[in-house]
C-alpha cells in the first residue's frame, strides 16, 4: 500500500511504499496498524499503537499537529486490525523494517 498524508512523518512519508500482512496477534506499542476510520468506515488510516488496554489500541500519527488519532476519535478495538505494516520496500533509498 502507498502512504498518503502527512500524519507518519517522519517515519513515513507520503509516496512509501508498505508491506502490509494480516495481523497474527494482538499488536504491539511500536506496531504501525492499518484500520477503518471509527467515524468514516470507508477510509482507512494508518496509525503506531503507543498503547495497549484490555484489547483496545490507542493509535496516533507521529506527527501530532497532522494527526487525526485515537486524541480525537478514541482507542480503536484491537479486532478492527485489517493489517500490520511490515516492511517499508519503496523507494528504495528508504526501505526497511518499521517497528518503531
Amino acid at each position: 500500500m502507498a502512504v498518503a498524508g502527512h500524519s507518519m512523518e517522519p517515519a513515513l512519508r507520503e509516496g512509501d511504499w508498505l508491506l502490509m500482512l494480516p495481523p497474527r496477534r494482538t499488536p504491539r506499542r511500536g506496531d504501525v496498524v492499518l484500520f477503518r476510520d471509527p467515524r468514516e468506515r470507508s477510509r482507512l488510516m494508518l496509525k503506531r499503537v503507543v498503547e495497549v488496554r484490555d484489547g483496545a489500541l490507542v493509535v496516533a500519527g507521529d506527527h501530532a499537529g497532522h494527526s487525526a488519532d485515537s486524541r480525537t476519535f478514541g482507542a480503536v478495538d484491537a479486532t478492527e486490525v485489517i493489517a500490520r505494516a511490515a516492511f517499508r520496500y519503496a523507494p528504495l533509498r528508504r526501505f526497511g523494517p518499521l517497528r518503531g
